[in-house]
């Protein structure tokens, strides 16, 4: 089973990670008296939780404990500017907590990031599944990841850096994302952007989530596909292999309408529709994860999948039919049978039809003398 992240992470891929990792390294080595946590720092992270954040709790704990500038977005975005670490040793940053269970710090150190996730997991609406589902993490300037709180399943990186004074927000030609400096709407542009990073996160889920069921449901059809071959297996399990096709199919339609049309991947959030400016800013985000087309590949391997179990499922049909007209040929015989049988007993009997309708014969006429 080929793996789409593989296949997203081409030649050309790979060549532009090479040049950012070499852009970055020149920094860091350029710049004097910089050291390797202080690069790390300048990093967007976006984690998904497995429930959704309860906002509300969440302003509550981050409005009590630590002095920030708290922006509520219609209830499904908060944003809390102005974060200090314990002690006040970290320089501040910015997070962005989404009801859909998604946290995306900026400017953020490991101890930031972690206290940001453990308030988090601690807001969750149902508090039965705690912790992170996946970790997608994006580097500023250097590929460092330390500290990581929480199971990384994967990590992408989005260099990033300050735009010139009166330059608006804006991905340029090398996949750099340059966030203006203009108070007025540099928080809006960075909820654009974690928006656009959320989406991204739910793809990479969703791609582990049905690489590992497809993987799990070849397995077991290929095993499947090997008792098939035995045929006393299929006098006695056909209703059996049926039944599992269903549920490969079940499984299948359910991934796809979770892909579709419940994860909203290609559709642009409410709230950015009344700012244009935002909304082409969170579609360039989207379209620097290559979301569609990542999305198209998973469509296609669901739908190959589909298909072989369809033609699965016609085969067990053909077989089902085979041994009904075995049955249906085995009755025939023994109806012919029967009625040979009831042929030469009227023959052969000493009683003729008499023997087999069961009548007794007539007794002979007694003389009188």
């Amino acid at each position: 089973m080929w793996s789409v992240r593989g296949q997203r992470q081409g030649c050309a891929m790979r060549a532009l990670l090479y040049r950012r990792l070499g852009r970055s390294m020149a920094t860091a080595i350029a710049t004097p008296g910089r050291s390797r946590n202080e690069a790390s720092e300048a990093m967007i992270s976006a984690d998904l939780m497995r429930q959704p954040i309860s906002l509300k709790h969440v302003r509550e704990l981050v409005s009590t404990e630590r002095t920030t500038t708290l922006k509520w977005g219609q209830g499904k975005v908060l944003v809390c500017c102005g974060l200090e670490a314990v002690g006040g040793s970290e320089p501040e940053a910015t997070a962005v907590f989404l009801a859909e269970g998604c946290v995306v710090c900026w400017q953020s150190s490991d101890a930031q990031r972690k206290q940001m996730l453990e308030i988090a997991n601690g807001c969750l609406e149902s508090p039965r599944a705690r912790g992170f589902l996946h970790s997608r993490t994006s580097s500023l300037e250097m590929l460092w990841m330390q500290g990581e709180p929480g199971k990384v399943i994967s990590s992408e990186t989005l260099d990033m850096a300050e735009a010139a004074p009166g330059q608006k927000t804006h991905v340029n030609s090398n996949g750099q994302l340059m966030l203006t400096v203009d108070p007025e709407v540099r928080v809006t542009d960075q909820v654009a952007v974690s928006l656009g990073m959320a989406v991204a996160v739910r793809l990479e889920s969703l791609e582990e989530k049905i690489e590992r069921l497809l993987e799990e449901d070849w397995k077991a059809l290929e095993r499947l596909i090997k008792r098939l071959e035995d045929p006393w297996y299929l006098m006695v399990s056909l209703k059996d292999v049926s039944h599992r096709i269903f549920k490969y199919e079940h499984v299948i339609h359910k991934l796809r309408y979770e892909l579709n049309a419940e994860a909203r991947l290609l559709d642009s959030p409410d709230l950015l529709w009344e700012n244009a400016m935002a909304e082409k800013l969170h579609d360039k985000v989207v379209a620097h994860f290559d979301v569609r087309r990542r999305t198209e590949i998973l469509n296609q391997r669901l739908s190959y999948s589909l298909d072989y179990l369809h033609t699965l499922g016609e085969h067990v049909r053909h077989l089902y039919s085979v041994r009904l007209e075995r049955m249906i040929i085995i009755l025939i015989t023994l109806e012919l049978g029967v009625g040979l049988i009831s042929l030469f007993g009227e023959q052969f009997s000493p009683h003729g039809a008499l023997f087999l309708t069961g009548q007794k014969p007539l007794a002979p006429p007694n003389d009188a003398f």
